[in-house]
């Protein structure tokens, strides 16, 4: 496995699927988490990685090559991040 790729990708997603979304402006604003706030979370970062995940597996080459350039984009932040660790399965 391509270990470069593989942090590459999880920086990446951690942009596209997590940061880049109103956990940013939650962050900003210094917003404490409720239940409510943490549904809203749930689902934007669920709805991100669906459709990511769709246009990757998508048969259609433009939504491939849509998901490549974005992660090839966002893999310039974070670049100062500590390397992903892999997780223990109980960890999940």
């Amino acid at each position: 496995m391509d270990e470069e790729l593989l942090q590459t990708l999880s920086r990446a997603l951690t942009h596209l699927v997590y940061r880049n979304t109103v956990v940013e402006d939650l962050h900003a604003e210094g917003v404490c988490l409720d239940d409510e706030t943490m549904k809203i979370i749930n689902k934007e970062v669920n709805n991100r990685i669906y459709t990511l995940l769709n246009w990757y597996f998508s048969e259609n080459e433009e939504d491939r090559d849509f998901v490549a350039q974005l992660v090839s984009l966002s893999s310039m932040f974070g670049s100062d991040w500590d390397k992903a660790e892999m997780l223990e399965k109980e960890d999940f």
